[in-house]
């Protein structure tokens, strides 16, 4: 786990808010310590850089480190990265204009962590014979993006990362050794070698021949931007510009290792001794400075020193780090005295100074140290500078009186000071009488302008203006008066909307002074339900939107009204609705209502609270924030709000506030100057420049809103650090999913619709960090912007198909419309029954049941074809057909109307008759009448004496010998087989039916 150490130390004060003057004031800074417990690749660390978009990167014995204040993010090298001859151990770094990080290995040899990939490769890959290259001397980059390297036993490479490689060009400098390169005036590139210093044209890559300081060898460059200055093996400084003579600063001594030049121009160097030099090229008046180290540092050569919003930072050569103080020309140890309770060792390894003021450094004692400088952002001020008495400075009451446009402070040393502007500053103390105020824990104005001041001590005050200054006069406690006060420890006291005046006391409840009456009213006196053993120890009052009186008491709440001469008195129960909607403690400490008539409450215990609404009993039910919610403490001292609606609140040593829009927490600390001192209860006040001021036991805290927003919003510097598919972190360097690196990308398509993304962020403000909040939204998906959590990141799945755009901003709630913004486009494919590949297994598909679709019509349309010319031909066929059949039966029907009467009919007869075979004979007459011959003449004889038998008297006898039958038996039993009745029974039957319908057709008169 991370180790987070908040000493706080007195240091000589180098950074002002704004960052450029000295002086020799006390300040405190914290202390945070990393190391591989917190992830940090290896916590031996050799160099450290801060890259454009504000990364750390960290040169470590285990491989690269890129750092964002929260997380580390390793790159492997060795044989762990797979990559030819790189070595796990990084000298030093460089970062090009395209923020691509060099690297100079343990080994000398050369390597780049190419940013678009986020892939390490070697930037001399394709250059033949560079198995074997090597460089012991820093690698350099111009203000052009050049890198320059310089290759020992070879000569200069210019490198520049192209989007197809790394483009190398070899520049000859003949028999010279380059030791140093610096950067001239006009963008001249200067090279010092064991010849002196040429110039190098940047345009046609060649050096010059001609030199400066031919007869030394040059051992380091500086260039201030117009200056170079050279120092020598022979030990000297000197110095040259563009149309001026070369000076000699140092005549000699021992080699200079390092150089630097400081904003003031005074000339920082080391040489072989432990420690670190100043010389003035004015007056050429050295100085050496160096530390007491216990364990220095024998491996180091040459030191470090930068300079950041005008101090010098020094890391001394082989032990020693401090910085530059301008008043007492000292190199002040800076949290690193070796008798220092911190315990540092002050033998730096590495060190950053960043721009915002946060100093990070690695010493011989390993791990990463982040050190904050604490600006005074916050001020704490003293009503009485220079008191001995410490309740002279310890403010309770406070009020702003708009329309006097005054300041009243009240302290526990019993003074009132009022303060109106810069100059007028006026104290009160006692009353007309001469009687001691006492100590002052509330102060309220009426009405009629009059000051109310309440005291522990003596009651309540009232303070009328005059012509020349107040009329004080003492409402107290006295004994045997039941119109007095009930108890003089008075905590604070109301005017209502009637004009009457309520009292919180210590002890004695809630007094009432109704207007135009001499007496008070209390517990036991005219406030009939008030809780006798209870709510007896109030310590704030606040009217609500109704005008009801709201009393926060060690006990609760009780919400109180005087109408019609009588005191209306209910506790504030909870909720049975809204069960988990009540105040987590009911002792009460400080009360406020808002401008939306919200009633807020801080507690002791239970955080803070506000009033959502009545349920239908009319209890009210409340939002509660705690600890979950980001409050450092449960603890609530005071409240206010100011201009835009935000809450403001303290705690025992820590400020907050609310933005209610955002429902954001910011707390401020140590880092904005808010320190250990604990902060009164029920003094904040919000003044009408916007300052908000809370009293505490030693002095008031001055919170100037403007100290604490920021000029713009890329100050955050924030970055998308990254990003995550389906639980996976990618980088090219580790999956193939995504040839370049996403967070740096401006748009990432997902691999399938329902992938889960995910994106972390961070702003790259080390000062700020603390503060800054974060909200995002993936436009086209979401409909408002959320509030990062605390782990910073956004998590996304499932989405419906589309193009998104995630964007996520970073601000400080103090100017959240100064906000820092970035932005990638989300491209989410669809299901693959959706896809384009999909689209194209359809288009496949389609073209295939076309085809198959197109022969089947065809084939339908030469099988309808077919079968219509069959049917025609089976039609035409039927046609002939039935024509024969007609004629056939035609001419059958005619020989048996000849021939049925004879009993001699046989079939061969018929045949002969019909020209044709038995057997073609029998099977049409089948076909046609499903009959053989035989029962076809049978049953038109039997059809024949139907008819007779119906339509004749003729006797049955007679009829079978006319149809040719052979008798009458025969005929009989014939006739019954095919009609299942006898002739007779068929005549009696026809000739019954013929008597029956008849007998329908007529009508019978009588």
């Amino acid at each position: 786990m991370r180790k987070v150490t908040q000493i706080f130390l007195a240091i000589a004060c180098i950074f002002q808010l704004g960052g450029t003057d000295v002086n020799a004031q006390q300040i405190q800074a914290t202390r945070r310590h990393f190391s591989t417990d917190d992830g940090l690749a290896s916590n031996a660390i050799a160099h450290m850089v801060q890259d454009d978009y504000g990364y750390i990167w960290l040169a470590t014995w285990n491989g690269l480190s890129r750092f964002d204040g929260y997380n580390f993010f390793n790159y492997k090298t060795g044989a762990a990265s797979h990559i030819r001859n790189l070595h796990n151990r990084i000298a030093q770094l460089a970062v090009d204009n395209q923020q691509n990080v060099w690297m100079r290995m343990y080994d000398s040899r050369v390597f780049v962590l190419k940013r678009s990939t986020d892939c390490i490769v070697n930037p001399f890959e394709n250059v033949s014979g560079s198995e074997e290259y090597r460089t012991t001397h820093p690698i350099v980059v111009t203000s052009s993006g050049d890198v320059l390297v310089t290759v020992d036993g070879v000569g200069l490479y210019k490198l520049r990362m192209m989007s197809s490689g790394v483009k190398a060009q070899l520049i000859t400098v003949g028999d010279m050794v380059i030791t140093s390169i610096t950067e001239g005036y006009q963008d001249d590139i200067w090279l010092g070698t064991n010849q002196g210093v040429h110039r190098m044209d940047a345009s046609n890559l060649t050096v010059e021949r001609k030199g400066l300081f031919l007869d030394e060898s040059i051992t380091c460059l500086y260039s201030n931007g117009y200056n170079i200055y050279v120092g020598t093996k022979s030990g000297k400084i000197m110095s040259f510009s563009y149309g001026q003579e070369s000076q000699v600063i140092r005549a000699g001594g021992d080699q200079v290792a390092k150089l630097f030049v400081d904003s003031h121009g005074l000339i920082w160097f080391t040489d072989a001794r432990m420690g670190v030099s100043k010389i003035d090229p004015e007056t050429h008046v050295e100085r050496f400075y160096s530390q007491n180290v216990k364990t220095p540092d024998y491996d180091g050569y040459g030191g470090i020193i930068a300079e950041s919003n005008g101090v010098v930072w020094i890391a001394m050569n082989r032990g020693g780090f401090g910085y530059y103080n301008r008043e007492t020309d000292e190199v002040e140890y800076f949290h690193n005295d070796p008798s220092n309770p911190w315990n540092l060792s002050n033998a730096v390894n590495a060190m950053l100074v960043t721009n915002e003021g946060v100093v990070f450094e690695s010493t011989t004692r390993r791990g990463l140290e982040k050190l904050e400088i604490i600006k005074q952002t916050i001020a704490r001020r003293m009503v009485a500078p220079g008191s001995t008495n410490p309740l002279d400075n310890e403010i309770r009451g406070l009020l702003y009186d708009k329309s006097r446009k005054q300041l009243l402070m009240g302290t526990k040393a019993g003074v009132l000071h009022i303060i109106k502007g810069d100059s007028i500053h006026t104290t009160w103390s006692r009353t007309d009488d001469g009687s001691p105020i006492g100590r002052i824990y509330g102060i309220s104005k009426d009405a009629s302008g009059r000051y109310w001041i309440a005291s522990k001590d003596n009651g309540l005050f009232r303070m009328t203006p005059t012509g020349n200054g107040y009329s004080i006069v003492n409402l107290r406690h006295k004994a045997g008066d039941p119109n007095s006060l009930n108890d003089d420890r008075a905590y604070c006291c109301l005017e209502d909307k009637d004009g009457n005046l309520w009292v919180a006391t210590y002890g004695g409840g809630v007094n009432l002074l109704p207007k135009g009456k001499n007496g008070f009213l209390y517990p036991k006196r005219g406030m009939n339900n008030y809780p006798i053993n209870a709510y007896q120890k109030v310590r704030t009052l606040e009217l609500d939107k109704d005008g009801k009186v709201w009393a926060g008491t060690t006990d609760g709440v009780l919400i109180m009204s005087y109408k019609k001469g009588k005191v209306e008195v209910q506790r504030l129960l909870e909720s049975k609705e809204y069960p988990d909607n009540i105040l987590m403690s009911n002792d009460v400490v400080c009360l406020a209502r808002d401008a939306h008539g919200m009633m807020w409450v801080g507690t002791n215990g239970g955080g803070l609270a506000h009033t959502i609404g009545q349920d239908s009993e009319g209890h009210w039910y409340f939002e509660h924030f705690g600890a979950k919610d980001g409050l450092p403490s449960e603890e609530i001292k005071c409240l206010t709000f100011d201009s835009r609606g935000n809450v403001w609140f303290a705690t025992d040593h820590h400020i907050c506030s609310f933005d209610q829009g955002k429902r954001i927490f910011a707390t401020y600390s140590n880092l904005e100057g808010v320190d250990e001192t604990i902060c009164s209860e029920a003094s904040a006040v919000t003044l009408q420049n916007g300052h908000v001021l809370f009293g505490t036991v030693n002095g008031y805290y001055d919170v100037d809103q403007t100290k604490l927003m920021t000029s713009t919003g890329s100050m955050l510097k924030l970055r998308i650090t990254d990003f995550w598919l389906n639980n996976e972190l990618q980088t090219p360097r580790q999956t193939t999913l995504y040839g370049y690196y996403v967070p740096d990308a401006k748009t990432v398509r997902l691999q399938n619709h329902d992938d889960e993304i995910g994106f972390r962020f961070a702003s790259l403000n080390y000062q700020l960090q603390h503060r800054v909040h974060y909200q995002y939204m993936l436009e086209g998906y979401d409909e408002d912007w959320h509030n990062a959590p605390v782990s910073r990141t956004a998590w996304y799945n499932n989405l419906p198909s589309g193009t998104y755009k995630f964007k996520v901003k970073a601000f400080l709630i103090d100017s959240p419309e100064k906000y820092d913004l970035k932005e990638i486009e989300v491209i989410v494919p669809p299901s693959f029954l959706m896809s384009r590949n999909a689209m194209w297994i359809y288009l496949a598909i389609g073209v295939v049941l076309c085809v198959m679709l197109m022969f089947w019509l065809q084939k339908m349309l030469r099988r309808r074809q077919g079968r219509s010319m069959k049917d025609s031909k089976t039609r035409e066929k039927a046609v002939i057909r039935a024509k024969e059949d007609y004629e056939f039966m035609k001419r059958v029907e005619l020989w048996m109307e000849k021939n049925y009467k004879n009993p001699t009919v046989d079939v061969e007869q018929l045949i002969v008759f019909m020209s044709m075979s038995l057997a073609d004979f029998e099977s049409k007459l089948k076909r046609i009448t499903n009959k053989t011959p035989k029962e076809y003449i049978s049953e038109y004889r039997i059809d024949k004496a139907k008819q007779m038998l119906a339509h004749t008297d003729a006797s049955i006898a007679d009829i079978s010998f006319e149809l040719g039958f052979a008798n009458a038996a025969q005929f009989n039993r014939l006739f019954q087989e095919a009609t299942e009745m006898t002739p007779s029974q068929y005549r009696d039957a026809q000739r019954q039916t013929d008597t029956t319908g008849a007998s329908t057709d007529y009508e019978i008169i009588e």
